[in-house]
């Protein structure tokens, strides 16, 4: 190496670039960091809201205070059903099974009476004969219906207990009838009626129960519930009268309800009235080379009329017996009971169209059956019965019958049975004549009901304003032992319960007289109470026959 200097340095030959730094710089690192990446490795996750969320508007609900309840253990799904009106059957429905069918308000009120209409009046089913509603009075002053509901279950100490079950054929179940009554109630009556086919009606009686009290109050009546998956109830709520399926009266309220019935295959219809034939002990010896007639081997059990438009009346094929059912119910165009295709009669006895149903005189229903009995059908030379069943004004001693046959139809010559009955009572009654049938294939039975006694004439029917003539033609097989005898060798015989005609003209009197009073006073109004009873029952409601007493004319002298 070069030896040292000897001399000083020379100053520098600048100022220093930057003062120099207080502290050591750290020491490099071995390399240099990466450079950044041009675009991110990824997007975010969930991009920003563009504003913050609101706070919740209410606070979280408390929680439950009971545990939820377990499912029904029976019902397998049966739930309530509120009904809606049909317009088809012009009552309501419930079109769907359950476990109740409940009116709702559709029933509520009655006819056009003040501040209480009734919606879609009169609420009684198309296919039987509607029903009118009395207008009179005021709503929830006077009598009406204002809620049905039917519900499966039964009553068990009087108590309705209801089983959450469908209504179930065979089963049990209890309708519950809200009504207003009117006073203490104990004047007004509600009769309760079935049937298991609403598309035909045929109402059997349930109960008639009175009012406990006044005011709005709620009876219940059990039933079996018979074969049918389409039925119905009928609540006929009266002012005083009788049991009926449809009363007149001016203050009277009448209702249906249809429910449907859930299926129940072990459940099956009744037995026929009459056991099918039993069978020969021995077979026959050897058969016979052909039949003796074309009407078949056996008996063809009981028969329902169909109404013939050739004929003008009802008629029944071979059978052991013959029914008109409904066909005959009511009389003309009375009110409330107009009949199906008046007048049912061979050669055109007109039917009286004055009166109301099941307030005067009408024939309701016929019934040939054989007396002498056996189980076959209906043969010439039998002995059978005719039974009427009736509606007899008042007393029933103005009111008369006279049964006739004829050996054939189609042109009938009439042969009346026994003399001229009068009715054993007023209201609903059942009268009866019996006749061997003559030879012919094709009779008929004929019943006559009148008020007052008069010359039935050649055509063999009084057609005054309060009668009804009634036809019912019944087919018969031929007996050879009976053919070419005179129909005068075959007996008729006067078969009424009420035994031997009675002179009942002073009855007569009486009655025609309250028949005049009630054509002069019918009235839609209350009458002004002058008295009341401990139970508040008015006096005359209503006027003139038909009323509500005994005697028929207590509305007009009170």
């Amino acid at each position: 190496t070069p030896p040292p200097t000897t001399g000083s340095t020379p100053p520098p030959s600048a100022p220093p670039t930057n003062p120099p730094t207080t502290g050591s710089t750290p020491p490099p690192t071995a390399s240099p960091t990466a450079l950044p990446t041009p675009v991110p490795t990824a997007p975010p996750t969930v991009p920003p809201t563009p504003v913050p969320t609101a706070p919740p508007t209410n606070p979280p609900t408390a929680q439950p205070t009971a545990p939820v309840t377990p499912a029904p253990t029976t019902g397998g799904g049966a739930v309530a059903q509120g009904a809606i009106f049909d317009s088809s059957y012009g009552v309501p429905k419930c079109a769907n099974m359950g476990s109740s069918c409940d009116s709702l308000a559709l029933l509520n009120g009655r006819g056009t009476i003040s501040n209480g209409n009734e919606p879609n009046r009169s609420n009684t089913n198309n296919n039987g004969n509607t029903c009118n509603d009395g207008n009179s009075g005021s709503y929830h002053s006077d009598e009406s219906i204002d809620q049905i509901t039917v519900t499966a279950g039964d009553i068990e100490s009087g108590v309705p207990v209801p089983s959450g079950d469908f209504i179930t054929e065979g089963g049990r179940a209890y309708v519950t009838v809200k009504l207003w009554c009117w006073g203490s109630g104990a004047s007004d009556t509600a009769d309760i009626y079935l049937t298991k086919d609403a598309s035909s009606p045929d109402w059997e009686p349930l109960d008639s129960i009175t009012c406990p009290g006044g005011g709005a109050q709620t009876i219940v009546q059990a039933f079996d519930v018979p074969k049918g998956t389409n039925q119905s109830i009928r609540v006929n709520f009266r002012f005083n009268g009788s049991p009926s399926t449809c009363s007149s009266g001016s203050y009277d309220d009448h209702d249906d309800l249809i429910f449907t019935v859930k299926e129940n295959p072990s459940v099956t219809l009744p037995p026929t009235p009459a056991p099918t034939q039993p069978p020969t002990p021995v077979p026959t010896r050897s058969p016979t080379p052909m039949p003796t007639n074309s009407f078949g081997p056996g008996p063809s059990g009981p028969q329902t009329a169909s109404y013939d438009a050739a004929l003008g009346a009802p008629k029944c094929s071979y059978g052991l017996s013959c029914d008109s059912v409904g066909l005959l119910n009511g009389r003309g165009t009375m009110n409330n009971g107009v009949e199906p295709n008046r007048p049912n009669t061979l050669n055109a006895c007109t039917d009286g169209n004055s009166g109301s149903y099941h307030g005067d005189e009408s024939i309701d229903r016929i019934v040939v059956t054989r007396a002498s009995g056996g189980d076959g059908d209906l043969t010439e030379g039998d002995e059978v019965t005719i039974t009427a069943s009736v509606w007899c004004w008042s007393t029933g001693s103005s009111s008369f019958i006279d049964f006739y046959y004829a050996s054939d139809a189609s042109n009938p010559v009439w042969n009346q049975i026994g003399p001229r009955k009068t009715c054993p009572g007023g209201g609903a009654q059942t009268m009866t004549a019996s006749f061997t049938l003559p030879p012919g294939s094709l009779q008929a039975v004929r019943a006559n009901l009148m008020y007052g006694s008069s010359d039935a004439g050649v055509n063999k029917c009084v057609t005054g304003s309060y009668d009804d003539t009634d036809d019912l033609v019944i087919s018969v097989k031929p007996n050879p032992t009976v053919q070419g005898v005179s129909e005068a060798a075959f007996p008729s015989k006067h078969d009424d319960v009420q035994g031997a005609i009675i002179d009942g003209w002073k009855d007569t009197e009486a009655d025609e007289m309250k028949k005049e009073l009630h054509e002069m006073n019918q009235s839609t109004e209350k009458p002004k109470v002058k008295g009341r009873g401990k139970d508040g029952v008015k006096k005359g409601k209503g006027k003139g026959k038909g009323v509500n007493d005994e005697s028929g004319v207590g509305g007009l002298f009170q």
